[in-house]
């Protein structure tokens, strides 16, 4: 059947899903401006990881050599999986659930998964968030101290003053008050963005990219006119070719694909759903694609010139500045800025805001495409009361991660068993039954039909073959070889297997939720 045989074909079925193709113009939420979606998807996909993940994985991976495996992964993992996403919430008009349940009922839990992976991770995320918050405030006087004695009490300061943190996972302990009173903010925040749906998300998230960009953009040329600067850039971006035989590179680059474009969490299908009919998929799918790749890869200058400036400030080698993860953005930059010439809590204040912006269009993104689109096309509820709901239950989960052991619980095992294992899963055999049962070429004919242009026969086999076998992959010698035969991260066993506990438990409330009526979106 050729490409208008299909279209047609679609607009048919959507007599049963949403009534045809004018009846969704009209009940179906649009973005008001491509350039609404395009920034609104950019900003879900460029996180917290973008600054504080990417540069180090091109540092200890051979540099320009992991710039290679990395480019290939966005062709052959990213973009393909993006246009997946984007593609299937276009074509069935509907949410990750809506989509599944499109192609078979059978599969509707498949929908579900990602949602509460979605939800699950924005209970920390805000958390995380909420310390960004904190050091805001505490920029405007580097509170952990100026010059040397930064240097010395930064890493008290984060654990001790900020996290409180306890001894192990067993100590929860209480919540924080200035971190409780952050999370309140944080979803106080997320709540006035995503009421309004698209209407307010997409100029929001123009407005927050063009900010964060900005603010990124000063931290660079501030960076690298630091002293020593050059010596932490030439870290970054000398290249070992020899590390492309290494599987230890490819690897890296793959996981990194996976993680870095918001995939696997639900969200991106509610956002290819609010495409306007006759709007673009592939283009918008190669443009958030680079996009987001384009961010992580300038971020490392921010990133590696402050390394150089510590190195020499220091005299200390590389390997003793923490340039990745959470030691990063809270140790070794506010080490940084308590050492800088000048402006010293002024460039405090734009990074840490700079850092909030980033994250905030991620946990936005992660509430109202990852969970409260789904809810109201599957149940009919009205946006504002399922917005208000998702947030204060949301929030309430929050509170664990703000107690003494909430690095250890959020950030860490949670983080591990839906941000890793419940999005690769999800992602691998999402991508599977599309590829197979859908399948992939009728997509591909339908994105065809209204994009810019074509996407060739690859795309089939990226999409049976390549992303599910990587996505696997990514799983299994990155987590189950590690986590099954020992307990993850030193942590007692008990607390380990909380892992496959909130596996087990979210899957089975996929299939609850599968197995029940859907009664339809209502917007208000």
């Amino acid at each position: 059947m050729g490409t208008k045989g299909r279209v047609a074909e679609h607009d048919q079925n959507n007599v049963r899903l949403i009534g045809g193709e004018q009846l969704a113009e009209i009940t179906r939420e649009r973005w008001g401006k491509r350039s609404y979606f395009i920034f609104a998807a950019l900003g879900s996909a460029i996180g917290l990881g973008n600054l504080w993940r990417f540069p180090h994985l091109a540092y200890s991976n051979g540099g320009g050599a992991f710039l290679v495996a990395w480019m290939v992964g966005l062709l052959a993992i990213g973009i393909p999986w993006l246009i997946v996403e984007y593609g299937m919430g276009k074509y069935f008009q509907s949410s990750a659930p809506g989509v599944f349940e499109g192609i078979g009922k059978r599969w509707e839990w498949l929908g579900w998964w990602p949602v509460w992976v979605a939800f699950l991770i924005d209970t920390y995320y805000t958390v995380v968030m909420a310390w960004t918050l904190h050091y805001v405030v505490s920029a405007g006087t580097v509170a952990w101290g100026m010059g040397q004695a930064g240097a010395e009490g930064a890493a008290d300061y984060y654990f001790g003053t900020v996290l409180q943190l306890s001894g192990g996972p067993g100590e929860i302990g209480a919540p924080i008050p200035a971190l409780l009173i952050g999370l309140a903010v944080v979803w106080a925040i997320i709540f006035l963005v995503v009421h309004r749906g698209t209407k307010s998300i997409g100029p929001v998230s123009q407005w927050v990219m063009i900010t964060a960009w900005i603010f990124l953009i000063v931290l660079v040329v501030r960076g690298i006119t630091l002293a020593g600067a050059a010596g932490g850039l030439n870290y970054y971006l000398e290249t070992d070719w020899s590390k492309l035989a290494d599987g230890n590179v490819w690897f890296a680059a793959m996981s990194q694909i996976a993680f870095t474009l918001s995939l696997g969490m639900a969200g991106m299908f509610a956002y290819g759903s609010f495409i306007k009919r006759r709007g673009d998929v592939n283009n918008n799918a190669f443009i958030t694609g680079f996009g987001n790749c384009a961010t992580s890869f300038f971020a490392g200058f921010a990133v590696f010139s402050v390394v150089g400036f510590l190195m020499q400030s220091l005299s200390i080698p590389v390997e003793e500045v923490s340039a990745a993860s959470i030691g990063l953005a809270f140790i070794t930059w506010p080490v940084a800025i308590s050492m800088l010439p000048g402006a010293n809590a002024l460039f405090g204040v734009i990074f840490f805001v700079c850092l909030f912006l980033l994250g905030l269009s991620s946990a936005y993104f992660l509430a109202y495409g990852g969970v409260i689109s789904p809810l109201m096309d599957k149940f009919g509820w009205s946006r504002t009361r399922t917005a208000l709901g998702v947030c204060v239950v949301g929030f309430l989960i929050g509170i664990l991660f703000t107690t003494n052991a909430g690095l250890y619980w959020g950030p860490d095992i949670l983080d591990r068993a839906v941000s890793f294992y419940g999005l690769l899963i999800t992602g691998a055999v999402g991508c599977l039954v599309v590829g197979w049962v859908f399948p992939a070429s009728r997509l591909r004919e339908f994105v065809n039909s209204t994009s810019e242009f074509r996407i060739g026969a690859w795309f089939d086999v990226l999409i049976k073959f390549v992303v599910p076998a990587v996505l696997i992959f990514v799983a299994i010698y990155g987590g189950f070889m590690n986590d099954i035969p020992n307990s993850y991260g030193g942590y007692p066993r008990w607390a380990s297997n909380a892992i496959w506990g909130v596996l087990i438990v979210t899957l089975i409330l996929s299939f609850v939720l599968g197995s029940m009526k859907t009664r339809g979106r209502k917007e208000e």
